[in-house]
């Protein structure tokens, strides 16, 4: 029970994939007198991730048959606390590239401003760099944050943050389960939430990059990359003409 928030029920969702040096660090940081459940999506890991997380009391574990990619792991966890009745749910990586002892702030910041997604911003908490950012990281994140915030009409910092909030009342509107199975489908959440005008905030968080914190290499960054460019312009055809992808037809 969230001692904290005892009139919401909290769900943090933890999505993991080979992270048996990583996971249980993340899971003991979340401070569990904020939140309800637990939930955790192994992605049919190869690793001993699966074996570790069985060994953890309290809280919720969800296997997977086969690899469903990031996009595929969110939208499982994301129903199982929607099954599980939340009123907030809080998304993290099982790769403690996020630091979870965070997660009161960016409560604090959705529930006592009623907004519906918060954003742990690594460029606001001011440490990118020197919490081991690569540099080709830190510039392509900039030009992509221009562009978005330009055509969302926004002034957010970080949009390819895992580290999110939602209020599962504005989350459960929106058809995520369209969206795409890898890394795309976070900056197709980020254009839903912003296409429905729903309202978005951010809270700077540190920086943590280890060689286990992330799963992103050069190429795929360059596939997110390209991916988030064509979204936006879905999201701007979308909003002067009847022509919406099928993430996009489905409104509040």
């Amino acid at each position: 029970m969230s001692l904290k928030y005892p009139n919401k029920n909290i769900s943090v969702i933890v999505i993991a994939y080979n992270a048996e040096n990583t996971i249980t660090d993340i899971i003991n940081d979340i401070p569990r007198d904020y939140v309800d459940d637990v939930i955790v999506g192994d992605d049919y890991s190869t690793d001993g991730t699966f074996e570790l997380i069985k060994e953890i009391d309290d809280i919720i574990i969800h296997r997977n048959n086969s690899n469903l990619g990031m996009g595929g792991n969110l939208k499982i966890v994301m129903d199982i606390a929607f099954d599980n009745n939340s009123d907030v749910i809080i998304q993290l990586h099982g790769d403690n590239q996020y630091d979870a002892t965070k997660i009161p702030q960016l409560l604090e910041e959705l529930i006592n401003n009623d907004i519906d997604m918060v954003l742990g911003s690594r460029i606001l908490g001011g440490q990118y760099l020197s919490g081991g950012g690569p540099l080709w990281k830190f510039f392509g994140n900039h030009f992509l944050n221009f562009i978005q915030n330009k055509t969302y009409g926004l002034k957010l910092s970080d949009y390819a943050t895992g580290f999110k909030v939602y209020n599962a009342h504005s989350l459960k509107k929106i058809p995520y389960d369209l969206n795409r199975d890898d890394f795309v489908f976070d900056e197709q959440i980020n254009n839903q939430f912003s296409f429905f005008d729903y309202e978005i905030s951010q809270v700077g968080i540190p920086t943590r990059y280890f060689s286990d914190a992330s799963s992103v290499n050069l190429v795929t960054s360059i596939h997110y990359g390209i991916w988030t460019l064509l979204i936006l312009v879905q999201f701007i055809i979308a909003k002067i003409t009847n022509l919406r992808p099928e993430y996009l037809k489905i409104s509040n």
